[in-house]
């Protein structure tokens, strides 16, 4: 099963996630590994990812660290290393107040998670941190 590896932070795990623009290109986005962040969302993007919105989902009420209605939008997610590719629902948000480390660009929550059938964090042999995808379909 093809396995993808990220450094983690010295305070947070990560992920490398490519989203494609509609128009073509890639953004390429680290994003905070929040296993607690659940719901029909995904991601939490900042606004200025508006041009990776493949099309814009009804607004939805959120609770936790952003609270209220936040504009959603699907988008075309890859991780290059494991050949996933897939859509899932982010949450466009101004992230200002949620006091992410300055390399982090967003949130990568449950919903994306469970979309691998193996993830997680795992200590390296130099003991080092780092987070983990697996995709048996690559």
């Amino acid at each position: 099963m093809p396995t993808a590896y990220f450094p983690s932070l010295s305070n947070a795990d990560v992920v490398h996630v490519e989203f494609v623009k509609p128009t073509g290109g890639v953004v390429p986005m680290r994003l905070l590994v929040d296993s607690g962040f659940s719901g029909q969302s995904g991601f939490v993007l900042p606004h200025r990812a508006e041009d990776v919105a493949q099309a814009l989902v009804p607004p939805s009420e959120t609770m936790g660290a952003l609270q209220g209605l936040q504009r959603r939008a699907w988008v075309l997610c890859r991780v290059p290393a494991i050949s996933f590719e897939g859509m899932a629902i982010a949450i466009l948000a101004d992230l200002a107040n949620l006091s992410l480390p300055a390399e982090v660009d967003g949130i990568v929550g449950l919903r994306f998670l469970r979309l691998f059938p193996r993830w997680g964090a795992e200590r390296t042999a130099d003991r080092q941190w780092r987070f983990f995808l697996s995709n048996p379909e690559s």
